[in-house]
């Protein structure tokens, strides 16, 4: 049985002035139907151009320039634009990073959810609207009916980003790519909303693809983990075995870099030190060993393949970590 979603190595390019920047470089992934797919690492790794890669909405200059993505059998690389705006909102919807500048300040949140049924499911404006207050209800909303004729700047950012999920679940998408869904909240507010995508994703038995850069927000919401870095899968296994037996330096680095409720509060907070490299003129060798602590002179001449001892868990790394719930110490500054 195949997957609901399959991307194979995918190649999304920016063009700039000064050249090419190789945002997305040869990824490789895949979620079932039903389950949660985590998608972390830091900003700039190509977390969200992968996402975007799905919808093919991608900024100015860029462009797929390779690889396969099919969605439930279809293969959307090459699909003419008319064709992909049947798909877009109807068997993918995405939740924009933030939602007062995703949502159209002119028109009422009632016509914005109402205007995505129409589009897809070819109804009257009665019939939206009614769908439109039906799935407000879904995500929590107070009464919706009342909030049909709201603007967004009367909503706060909670309210706001249900009325994104909302729009993203009009038209029952088989796929829901949620893009770093908290990152404008507060830290109740996330909360909240991560409870509210992780019961929608059982009640409805829809896959989620969630970006994020905080591996917090992965534990306990997400069956498997990708980590990315610099436009690549650097390690990919199972939620729960990826947070007992890590095995690429980068993921140990980034749960290193979460605070613990047992640390002192005198201990300094783990940064990985240096910077990503430069992605317009990427490395020939391993694109984390400027960075990493456990770096060989193999490291910088070869670049290790995504591979493993067993097809669950894949890393990309010629010094696997191998230590369960290790955690690297903060840089001494020089």
């Amino acid at each position: 049985m195949s997957a609901l979603l399959e991307i194979h190595d995918l190649k999304t390019y920016i063009r700039q002035r000064k050249g090419e920047v190789r945002a997305v470089d040869g990824v490789s992934l895949y979620i079932e139907e039903g389950e949660t797919l985590g998608l972390v690492g830091e900003s700039g790794c190509g977390k969200t151009m992968t996402g975007m890669s799905i919808m093919r909405l991608l900024p100015p200059g860029g462009y797929i320039a390779g690889g396969s993505i099919v969605l439930d059998g279809k293969e959307l690389v090459g699909m003419p634009e008319r064709d992909l705006r049947k798909v877009r909102g109807n068997d993918v919807a995405v939740i924009f990073q933030d939602p007062m500048t995703s949502l159209n300040p002119t028109m009422t949140i009632g016509k914005q959810i109402a205007e995505m049924v129409r589009i897809h499911r070819q109804v009257k404006q009665e019939e939206a609207l009614d769908r439109a207050a039906e799935v407000l209800s879904l995500v929590g909303m107070p009464n919706p009916k009342e909030r049909l004729k709201d603007y967004p700047h009367q909503l706060s950012g909670g309210l706001r980003q249900r009325v994104m999920i909302a729009m993203a679940l009009s038209c029952d998408p088989k796929l829901l790519i949620a893009d770093e869904p908290t990152t404008a909240l507060d830290v109740t507010i996330q909360l909240q909303i991560l409870e509210l995508l992780y019961s929608l994703k059982q009640r409805l038995k829809m896959a989620v693809l969630l970006i994020t850069h905080d591996m917090g927000v992965i534990a306990g919401r997400a069956d498997r983990v990708n980590v990315m870095y610099a436009g690549k899968i650097v390690e990919a296994a199972p939620t729960v075995e990826l947070f007992e037996s890590m095995h690429h330096p980068y993921t140990e680095a980034l749960l290193a870099s979460i605070p613990r409720l047992d640390q002192r509060a005198d201990t300094r907070l783990y940064s990985i030190p240096g910077l990503p490299p430069d992605l317009s003129h990427p490395p020939t060798w391993c694109r984390f060993q400027p960075r990493c602590r456990y770096a060989t002179a193999r490291c910088r001449e070869e670049e290790p393949e995504l591979t493993g001892e067993t097809p669950e868990h894949l890393y990309a790394c010629f010094n696997p970590v191998g230590r369960a719930g290790a955690r690297p110490q903060p840089a001494v500054a020089q």
